[in-house]
């Protein structure tokens, strides 16, 4: 695709966005636990042989959300980011968008602020990247994946970050966790930067309950309106559905590739 050098971007924020740290969060209910919540996720041995341990596991049942609406909100997270946590999320922009470079390729820049009045977790900007279906570290998924991740100033990668959800009655189960490289020589740029501004786990908790308890909240209504806008280039559609294959690995269903233009008839 021809590089027309726009990125689309979640609009205004104060700038600089480092020194609005004192924005309260919105009260929230944490949502509810699945009916039948998967068991512990295990690491496949190739990433323990490699250094990676898991990170806690998170569950949920998101109500009135179904696996499509998920599948839309990750490739179209510059319309929604700020509502995603209220008063917390403080950047964002597409640095490889999805109407470019396809889903896997896709890489987002974000900062966060998981607690009012400690600096703005991210400094200038986290890149989180989107890997393929080989990063996968889990022997248990659901029907719908996506893997994220950084890397450290060498190029090695420090964690990566896991997202499944499949419908059931009455909305989604969805849970996340984390494989981390314990081997890496050297912690991400914007930690060395700024070290207090690192999240304790009770944060990072607490955040992510607070972005999953968002979800039914704006979500279905931001999918209603945009679900028959014509354009793909503004509206772009992604299938994230898995299959495991006769090796044991997973693919996609879909390509999920860049966005082609179609020509008015």
């Amino acid at each position: 695709m021809k590089n027309i050098n726009y990125i689309p971007n979640a609009g205004q924020t104060y700038m600089p966005f480092q020194d609005n740290i004192n924005v309260s969060i919105l009260e929230f209910e944490p949502l509810d636990r699945p009916k039948s919540p998967m068991s512990s996720l295990e690491l496949k041995d190739e990433f323990k042989e490699k250094g990676f341990i898991k990170d806690e596991d998170c569950q949920h049942f998101i109500p009135s959300v179904t696996a499509e609406m998920l599948d839309w909100f990750w490739v179209n997270m510059e319309k929604c980011y700020y509502l995603w946590a209220p008063g917390a999320h403080k950047r964002f922009s597409w640095v490889k968008s999805p109407v470019e470079y396809g889903f896997i390729n896709s890489a987002h820049m974000i900062s966060e602020a998981m607690v009012p009045g400690k600096p703005v977790f991210g400094g200038n900007g986290v890149v989180i990247n989107r890997f393929d279906l080989s990063w996968f570290p889990f022997t248990t998924a659901l029907e719908h994946v996506i893997i994220e991740g950084i890397f450290n100033d060498k190029n090695e990668i420090v964690d990566i970050n896991i997202h499944m959800w499949e419908n059931v009655e009455g909305g989604t189960i969805h849970v996340t966790s984390a494989a981390v490289n314990t081997r890496i020589s050297e912690p991400p740029a914007f930690i060395k930067e700024s070290l207090e501004s690192m999240p304790t786990n009770e944060d990072r908790a607490i955040h992510a309950e607070y972005e999953a308890a968002m979800w039914p909240v704006f979500l279905p209504k931001m999918y209603e309106l945009w679900k028959s806008h014509p354009d793909l280039s503004q509206n772009v559609q992604c299938d994230l559905r898995v299959k495991k294959t006769e090796a044991g690995t997973l693919e996609y269903l879909a390509k999920n590739g860049p966005v082609t233009l179609v020509e008015n008839r």
